[in-house]
């Protein structure tokens, strides 16, 4: 009878082996897609990434506002980061040499990545 029930914990240590590998694979993947995405190595995007993408570019971030960080006057609110934060930049369409970004009751200025 020890050779069923061996048999058994060896089914049942497999299927758990098979669903930890999932669970790991998905979440690599996930990991991944935010990496792309916000050049963050974080399962959820953060509301001011490193990286923001706006109107077919690139714009890094402040990891803190810090000096110097944007003011909201005088802009409009065009869209949100991939982890909610607002993006605010001039009423021109098309993409702009800076951009700010609204989050935590902060400003966070983000510079064009890659030139004009």
């Amino acid at each position: 009878m020890t050779s069923g029930r061996r048999g058994r914990t060896t089914a049942l240590g497999a299927a758990l082996g098979v669903v930890l590998a999932i669970v790991l694979l998905v979440l690599g993947i996930r990991l991944r897609g935010v990496h792309e995405t916000t050049s963050d190595w974080v399962l959820w995007p953060r509301a001011v990434p490193s990286r923001v993408q706006f109107a077919d570019r690139d714009y890094e971030c402040g990891a803190h506002p810090g000096a110097g960080a944007g003011s909201v006057e005088g802009l409009v609110k065009r869209g949100t980061t991939s982890g909610g934060g607002d993006i605010y930049a001039s009423s021109s369409s098309g993409a702009t040499t800076w951009i700010v970004v609204a989050a935590d009751n902060a400003t966070y200025t983000c510079g064009l990545l890659g030139g004009p």
